[in-house]
């Protein structure tokens, strides 16, 4: 009898109804998610000389304006040439070019236009990206968790720690763009997987290698 009396006045909380005690030492989780902010990135160069050769420090700085694009941009790369004539626009145009395909990027990324105002020169624009980490819950937050809730911090660190070690943030959102001959290989690559089977390169040891005497007189 008198355990019956010591319960009466308790009464128990459906399962997961809110106690009202855990709010306060509980806040909402942050989102543990890293961020990637769109930067756009401009620059200026002076224009080649009429041999259509930029000076050595134009063509520095162009370059390393290229592998930046090439390594971390998405999207054009936009060019605004002004010049004083249409021969020397052209000249710009095709010495960038041709800087850009020995930097490793593609002749379709750049979009070129013509500029009628400013100084004559080119201008380089193009978006980078850039990896915000998120912020974790303070260890406060973390000291009282009566009802066994999923902590705010999980995987928190981890997404700091990718955030801080992305080379190219703009994977993070996307793949970027293969080229034709690597989507090729890839393609059939899963054809191969799809069947079950090998999809390493074949190779036959057993061929023989005929070298062909050169022609008479060469």
């Amino acid at each position: 009898m008198f355990l019956a009396l010591a319960i009466t006045g308790c009464t128990l909380a459906e399962p997961g109804a809110d106690s009202g005690a855990t709010s306060e030492a509980y806040p909402e989780p942050p989102q543990p998610h890293a961020r990637i902010r769109e930067v756009p990135v401009t620059m200026k160069a002076a224009l080649p000389d009429p041999g259509g050769a930029f000076a050595d420090a134009e063509r520095d700085r162009l370059g390393a304006a290229l592998d930046a694009y090439r390594d971390g941009g998405r999207g054009p790369l936009t060019v605004t040439i002004v010049a004083p004539d249409a021969p020397a626009a052209g000249r710009a145009e095709g010495a960038l070019r041709t800087l850009a395909r020995r930097r490793g990027v593609v002749d379709a990324a750049l979009v070129v236009t013509a500029g009628t105002d400013g100084v004559p020169g080119l201008t380089l624009g193009y978006t980078d990206f850039v990896a915000i980490p998120p912020p974790c819950a303070p260890e406060v937050a973390l000291s009282r968790n009566p009802d066994a809730e999923v902590s705010p911090n999980l995987g928190c660190a981890l997404e700091r720690d990718v955030a801080a070690m992305l080379a190219h943030p703009a994977d993070y959102l996307s793949p970027a763009t293969e080229a034709p001959a690597a989507a090729a290989r890839m393609a059939r690559a899963l054809d191969l997987y799809r069947q079950g089977k090998a999809t390493q390169a074949e190779v036959n040891r057993n061929d023989d290698l005929n070298a062909t005497a050169p022609p008479a007189g060469k």
